[in-house]
Parts: structure tokens; sequence; C-alpha cells
């Protein structure tokens, strides 16, 4: 089966062509484009298709909620109706949200795709938790499909990243107390997404005694932060990157307790395989493990962080299959 999938975030646009056969994904093409000066999606599409010959069907993962059938973005001035693409070029489209396309595609990932946290022991037919820190934190279940595809995962809608953070020690207090001075209740994607970075270490900085930089409030501050912790050339970005990590690990084991998710974790996103040396010092296991009465239980759950940068994109396509089929 031959499918258009596609991407599409506040910044940029990332259309596919990929492949079908069974339940097996396969990219054959993937081109990026810049949202900035266009007036919608349909003429990307239209160039997209013209080069791609005839496809059977399609599913867009687009950055922000959706019914399945139009999508009206945030942070980008289009909206998306699935009925007029489906008129417009003969074939069916389907929306989804982009970390529901991540849930999905958790289903095509093999060894080579993930880098190991904790091997852990996963448990068949338990369901799965994908997250991930990005722009924003994503956040997705997955349970068994049932029936004839009983051995894949379908995920269920969430706006787990919008719970609010939980402190676990004197100076996560502060953390909490000084950006609910900013921004009244404090959800955890204030803490785990590009933002949040630059969020935590100006906090840092603070506590450090040192001014904050004015580079701080540049696009790419999250990235510089990134390099700086990695390097240990900043101790203040190296300690917002530990914090970082840890309360990663906090925020995914709360919610495999709230969803006995003991198929095991997958950090998905942009974030987790820039800072994978990072989690893999420990500070995230630490968050993770920290549980209390239920400490040992956490031991035993596989983490992985998700390596493959076309999962969305297989997701979106294994969606299409599955609504097509």
């Amino acid at each position: 089966m031959k499918i258009l999938a596609g991407d599409i975030g506040g910044t940029h646009t990332r259309l596919a062509l990929a492949r079908l056969d069974g339940c097996k994904v396969s990219v054959e093409r993937v081109e990026r484009v810049l949202n900035a000066g266009r007036t919608g999606i349909e003429a990307l599409l239209a160039d997209f298709l013209a080069r791609s010959g005839t496809v059977e069907a399609s599913c867009l993962a687009v950055a922000g909620p959706t019914d399945g059938q139009s999508a009206q973005f945030t942070n980008l001035p289009w909206k998306i109706e699935a009925a007029v693409l489906s008129q417009r070029f003969g074939v069916p489209f389907r929306l989804i949200n982009d970390f529901t396309a991540v849930g999905w595609g958790l289903n095509s990932l093999e060894a080579a795709d993930v880098a190991i946290l904790q091997a852990g022991t996963a448990v068949p037919g338990a369901p799965r938790l994908a997250l991930g820190a990005g722009t924003g934190l994503g956040v997705s279940l997955c349970v068994p499909l049932g029936g004839q595809h009983g051995d894949l995962y379908r995920p269920l809608a969430s706006e787990g990243g919008h719970i609010g953070f939980a402190p676990t020690d004197a100076e996560q207090d502060k953390l909490l107390a000084t950006l609910r001075q900013e921004h009244g209740r404090v959800s955890i994607e204030r803490l785990l997404s590009g933002p949040g970075l630059v969020s935590l270490y100006r906090f840092c900085l603070t506590k450090a005694g040192r001014a904050r930089a004015a580079w701080t409030d540049a696009p790419d501050a999250a990235q510089r932060i990134s390099q700086a912790g990695l390097a240990h050339s900043d101790p203040e970005a190296t300690h917002a990157l530990r914090l970082f990590a840890r309360i990663y690990g906090q925020a995914a084991g709360d919610l495999a307790l709230l969803t006995r998710a003991a198929g095991g974790i997958f950090l998905a996103g942009g974030i987790a395989p820039q800072i994978l040396t990072m989690l893999q010092e420990g500070e995230f296991l630490v968050g993770l493990r920290t549980k209390g009465r239920f400490s040992e239980w956490m031991e035993q759950l596989p983490v992985r962080v998700v390596l493959d940068p076309d999962i969305g994109l297989k997701g979106a396509a294994l969606a299409a299959g599955m609504a097509s089929g």
C-alpha cells in the first residue's frame, strides 16, 4: 500500500512517501520544507504528489488537537480540512495529533531504533507509554489493538503534558515557587520542553548569583544550553540539564504508575536523543525509580530512547493503513 504521510509543525512540514506491507512500514522519501511565508498545506501536497505518483491513502500528523477531520494550528495561521484535501486530491485523508502518530510509530521500532536506559522486562499485552519533550511535551498511552491485529498497539488521545508539576525536594519546591510567579499554575510542560530547559537554566543562574545573559531570549537558547551542559563548559547549564533529566524521570514514572505501563516507557521527541549521554548518567533513572513503595516495580520497567527520526511519519502511515483496512 502506497501512502502519503505528513508531520506538520509550527515551523516546518515533513512529507514522506511510505509503503505499508501488512503492518510493516518503510519510508522511501522524506522532504522537509519551512512553513514561513506559505498560506497553507495544499500547494505543498500538490507539488509532492506530482513527483510521487498515485497514493492510496494519506495521514497528516498535526501539532495540536484534532477530531480527525479538521485542525486549526495554534502557532501557524493554517486550518486543515481532511474532506477538502480528499476532494481535491482524490485520496482519503486523515488527521491525527503528532504524538498520536508517535504512538502508532512504536509498532515500527526495531532494536537499532532505540537506546536502552533500563533493560527491564516487558509484560506482554500491558500498556506502553510514550512521552517526548520538544517544543512542548507529548504523551501517548498505547494499548493492544486486539482482534486480527492483536500484536499491534493503538495510541489513546492525551493531553498528559499539561498535568501539574510535582516537586520532590527543596530545590524543586523553590523552582515551582519561581515558575508560579510567572505562570500561575505550572504544568510539567513548563519544564520538559525547549522553553522549559531555558526556564531551568535561568533558575540555576539566579540560584548561583549569576546575571542572565541576553542570549537566553534567543530562539536557539535551548540548543546552546544543551551543548554547554553536555560539554560541562557552563556549570549552571550542566545543572539545568541534570534537573531536566531528573524531572523527566519523575514525570515518566508518575505517568507509568497512572497507566501501569508494564509494556515499557519510550522517550521520543527531539530533545531526548540530543541529550542521551546526560540521560544515561543516571539522574533520569533516579527520578523514575524514586517512587516509595513502588520503587522496586519501577526498576522492572523497560525504558528506551527512540532514535528513529521518522517514527512520527511511520506512525502516520500505519494510522492511514489501519483506517483504510
